[in-house]
């Protein structure tokens, strides 16, 4: 199942591009990125049993968890839900942060970061990228996905200006995580000629669905 993950891994980033993510703005202050999904996000009480510990895969919920169970993982109340969704608000690393979370069958199969800030210039958009990614090295390791495409590879990008081809959709970037029963995508994008920064935390089904719709985008 894990090679599964991976293949489904590389097959995905050529789909990046074509992503979509709903947007609010968030209020709450919270400036550090979650931990590895194997391990517990708040602290080891002194003296208790490792395998006693309970581990979450994104935040403190758990692949599988209904909307009401992720609800009261929660501290505050959501600032949007509709039957398959729901959204929290937060300040992270300085950036005004979209938290979502993704049912199918009301269980919890993707959940994410959606970066809102906008830099003053197009190409910080690639600094905070950078930044992101190596906090999330410090938690995880190196990338099985490390990735800057071009769309139109004969097309010339002005290297001064790499930013706004990103937002123009001429390029992106693109990051991967594998962890056990959970990928995580750290992607830089471009749509309607802004930028968009996430970090995704897929289960194996989420994976699947995530695949699922870019092949049924690219067919419409």
């Amino acid at each position: 199942m894990r090679n599964y993950i991976k293949l489904l891994s590389v097959i995905t980033v050529i789909f990046f591009m074509y992503s979509c993510s709903n947007e609010q703005k968030p209020k709450e202050q919270n400036d550090k990125l979650p931990p590895k999904s194997e391990e517990v996000n708040n602290e080891k009480a002194e003296g208790a049993d490792p395998e006693a510990v309970e581990k979450y895969d994104f935040r403190l919920a758990k692949w599988g968890m209904s909307k009401e169970e992720v609800m009261e993982s929660e501290r505050t109340e959501p600032v949007l839900k509709s039957d398959n969704t729901l959204d929290y608000s937060i300040i992270m690393m300085k950036m005004q942060t979209q938290i979502g979370y993704t049912f199918k069958d009301n269980e919890l199969i993707r959940a994410g970061f959606f970066f809102l800030t906008k830099p003053e210039t197009k190409n910080e958009y690639i600094d905070n990228y950078v930044k992101i990614k190596e906090e999330l090295i410090k938690v995880n390791g190196e990338p099985v996905v490390d990735t800057i495409k071009q769309k139109t590879p004969s097309k010339k990008i002005d290297p001064f200006n790499i930013g706004q081809a990103v937002c123009d959709g001429d390029m992106i970037y693109a990051s991967q995580w594998d962890l056990p029963g959970t990928a995580i995508q750290l992607v830089l994008r471009g749509e309607d000629s802004e930028c968009i920064l996430t970090i995704l935390y897929l289960s194996e089904e989420g994976m699947r669905q995530r695949l699922e719709d870019s092949l049924k985008k690219q067919e419409s």
